[in-house]
């Protein structure tokens, strides 16, 4: 793998890893922090709303665990 090829797999898996840190900061600590400071327009708590965010978790921890095995690709 040369250079470029490696340079090229690194900005795939960083990219991957901005876009599950923003699933994990819009889908679960954004509701969270809404609900702990009572937030008048924060949805009301209910199962779909704790299932809502434990997916966007779930998604943002899968992105995270992909871009991990996209860095196992690269080659010295």
């Amino acid at each position: 793998m040369s250079q470029i090829e490696n340079e090229q797999t690194k900005l795939l898996a960083a990219n991957l890893d901005r876009a599950s840190s923003g699933f994990v900061i819009a889908g679960f600590v954004t509701p969270v922090v809404a609900l702990s400071f009572q937030v008048p327009n924060s949805p009301p708590i209910s199962i779909w709303t704790v299932a809502f965010s434990v997916i966007w978790l779930f998604v943002g921890t899968a992105l995270h665990l992909l871009a991990r095995r996209v860095l196992r690709g690269l080659k010295p």
